[in-house]
């Protein structure tokens, strides 16, 4: 990385370090939420198959 132009300074020169571990918090956060939120889907339909399933014993069982 030789263009210093493109990081970001304080006003004595030294990099503004403050802004960059927002701004990774801030990435890190959009992440874990997007692999979340891939997560939670999948496992509603696991749970709704479950349910489904579970529901269908007690159903059958009543029967016999």
């Amino acid at each position: 990385m030789t263009d210093s132009q493109d990081i970001r300074c304080r006003r004595d020169g030294s990099i503004d370090t403050g802004y960059y571990l927002a701004r990774g918090h801030v990435h890190r956060s959009e992440a874990a939420h997007e692999m979340a939120g891939k997560t939670i889907q999948k496992s509603r339909s696991v749970l709704t198959a479950l349910v489904v399933l579970v529901a269908s014993f007690h159903f059958l069982r009543g029967q016999s």
